[in-house]
């Protein structure tokens, strides 16, 4: 039996799954030193480098197969692009420049990263383009086995501009041509299969030319997937949501929303269907409810390093059992302790013991409590956003605040 074959045979803890990811990695030459961090889930690679592993687990534990195997490949290829050098030569960087489309919060992992090795992120000067409100664009390294993202952008023996470097990274995936498969009726999906597929959503005249119904509309739910039908058809953006819904539970994640161009600019297209808003919004949460997992679990590993009190609340999810897509998220506040709010659909204002009308635990709208409650909240840094409370607000406050059944 071969290594590959027993390694996918049933799902591991993380820490064993630790374990077969580091095994992997030397069976495919990668001999660099590599320290696992149970607490953090992560390798250090030396001189204050690491490699995260949360994404190739959740790979890995929703896949199976051949896939399953062609997930850990590509994670173990991606840990070795980042030991391999960057040319200090234009002349060979420019035709190795790709542009890639990441969620934020892939920006957020390094930042926390610069706050937990270094007390804060002072240091953190990332360049990339936003995309919509929720991605960025950044500058990588196509190397022939692993993509290399350069979050600091181009070097600067390369005497080139963010935008200039990022123009012929983006002009560079012209190179393959247009590559589309139609999955439903007049739902597309792009077929590369080289790690650029939602790059192409850069190319708005590409989108153009696949044959759907209206003006394009795409959608990026993770890396390897992009999904592209048109405004003039129901059916077609119904099917797109579900295709997503599907991709989550298996790729490495990027958005959940519905994106369009005007004027040569990625704007979030907003659905005219109820129906359908209210399932795009339902597969929104579960994208929040996961980034906001990631981010707690950092940020109470730094408040525990420092020495700091602080509450970071949970996003909790709650869906109707009769109706999945009926969805809400919640996270409370108590009364007398330091929280980190995530923002949610609504807010459970909690005051131990309290017997009067008002109630020990008040459930509100985070709308109507964030416009009366917002000199108690401080915008904190980083993303998805989180508030940082200013005290608790008083009874006659809350009085005045709608209770949600």
């Amino acid at each position: 039996m071969g290594f590959f074959d027993s390694l996918f045979r049933r799902k591991p803890s993380p820490d064993q799954f630790a374990k077969l990811f580091v095994a992997a990695a030397r069976r495919e030459g990668f001999s660099n030193a590599l320290t696992y961090k149970a607490d953090e889930f992560r390798l250090l690679l030396g001189e204050g480098s690491y490699f995260n592993l949360h994404n190739a687990y959740h790979a890995y534990c929703n896949t199976r197969g051949a896939e399953q195997k062609r997930a850990l490949q590509g994670f173990v290829s991606a840990l070795s692009s980042s030991t391999q050098g960057t040319p200090q030569q234009a002349s060979v960087a420019r035709p190795m420049l790709r542009a890639v489309i990441r969620g934020r919060s892939a920006l957020e992992d390094v930042r926390l990263h610069h706050v937990r090795t270094e007390g804060n992120d002072s240091a953190f000067h990332p360049a990339f383009r936003p995309f919509g409100d929720d991605c960025v664009v950044l500058l990588a390294l196509d190397h022939p086995d692993a993509i290399s993202t350069l979050t600091n952008g181009p070097e600067a023996a390369w005497e080139l501009t963010f935008e200039e470097a990022l123009a012929i990274a983006i002009d560079n995936l012209r190179d393959a041509p247009d590559h589309f498969s139609e999955l439903a009726p007049g739902v597309y999906r792009g077929g590369w299969a080289d790690g650029y597929d939602i790059s192409r959503a850069l190319l708005p005249d590409m989108l153009e030319r696949v044959p759907v119904r209206g003006r394009p509309v795409f959608m990026m739910p993770t890396r390897d997937v992009l999904l592209v039908t048109g405004d003039n058809d129901d059916d077609g953006l119904v099917a797109m949501v579900e295709f997503c819904l599907q991709a989550l539970q298996h790729g490495r994640v990027v958005s959940a929303h519905m994106y369009h161009y005007e004027d040569r600019e990625p704007l979030r297209y907003q659905p005219g269907s109820p129906a359908l808003a209210h399932r795009l919004a339902h597969l929104a949460r579960l994208l929040d409810k996961s980034e906001y997992d990631a981010q707690k679990e950092a940020l109470d590993h730094i408040h525990e390093e420092q020495g700091m009190d602080i509450f970071v609340a949970n996003y909790n999810l709650f869906t109707q059992e009769e109706d999945p897509s009926t969805s809400f998220s919640l996270a409370s506040w108590t009364r007398g302790v330091d929280t980190s709010l995530p923002k949610v659909d609504r807010l459970a204002l909690v005051r131990p013991d309290a017997e009067d009308e008002i109630g020990e635990v008040r459930v509100v709208s985070w709308e109507q409590a964030a416009h009366l409650l917002e000199p108690l909240l401080a915008r904190e840094a980083g993303y998805p956003v989180r508030y940082r409370t200013q005290g608790f607000p008083a009874d006659a406050l809350l009085a005045q605040l709608n209770e949600v059944t």
